[in-house]
């Protein structure tokens, strides 16, 4: 093993909208969620240069591909979220335009938005995270839809297998913390149906959650 695979992996993590549905801090529902991560991977066609915080002056009314919002076509632009960091001269994202992000990205798939073309990959999405097991106090939420993303579960079982040191560490703004730390455990003790194995090294006990405040310098305690 190279020196820098074996190295100690630290991974931090956001929790909301990271490796979980939803941000009651935030003041988001399950759905608002998913609508926003949806609303966040659509571009439009820039209608001019783009300003500092990748706003057109006059708002876009057309998709990345030229075909008008106002349309409903039978295939919709692609959603592209590998351009979120990387924006192609020409493009737009949807949810930094303000006049669109403000009327639109909760509801985005939704009937009456510019992105209800988009409402069959929504419902895509809801299908993939859906909870396929018998429901579980710290697993699944009262939405029928796993308490945390299935591909965090698959990178922590992935780390585990490859016989890595790493540590996990997660940060949140909201209350949320409480149901995250079940729903680790319950993966560490082998709870989760697809991975019995568990992870019992990843246990989160008390003594290491935290509560942190930050003041006006950054500075954190």
């Amino acid at each position: 093993m190279s020196e820098a695979s074996s190295a100690h992996l630290v991974l931090h993590f956001d929790v909301n909208e990271t490796i979980m549905i939803g941000d009651p801090a935030g003041g988001d529902t399950y759905d608002d969620s998913l609508n926003k991560i949806l609303a966040k991977s659509a571009f439009c066609r820039a209608t001019g240069p783009l300003g500092k915080n990748g706003a057109c002056d006059i708002t876009p009314t057309a998709w990345h591909d030229g075909t008008p919002m106002a349309e409903s076509p039978p295939a919709p632009p692609p959603l592209q979220p590998g351009w979120t960091f990387d924006t192609p001269p020409g493009a737009a994202a949807f949810y930094k335009q303000p006049a669109l992000k403000r009327a639109h990205a909760k509801k985005f798939a939704d009937a009456g938005s510019p992105g209800a073309v988009y409402a069959a990959q929504r419902e895509r999405c809801r299908a993939a995270l859906r909870w396929a097991h018998a429901p579980h106090p710290a697993l699944s939420s009262e939405d029928g839809a796993g308490t945390l993303l299935p591909a965090f579960y698959r990178t922590l079982d992935w780390l585990r297998r490859s016989g890595r040191s790493f540590s996990v560490v997660l940060r949140t703004f909201g209350s949320d913390l409480p149901r995250v730390q079940a729903a680790i455990n319950a993966f560490a003790r082998g709870e989760h149906p697809d991975y019995p194995e568990g992870a019992p090294g990843l246990e989160l006990p008390a003594e290491r959650m935290w509560r942190g405040r930050g003041d006006e310098g950054g500075r954190v305690s």
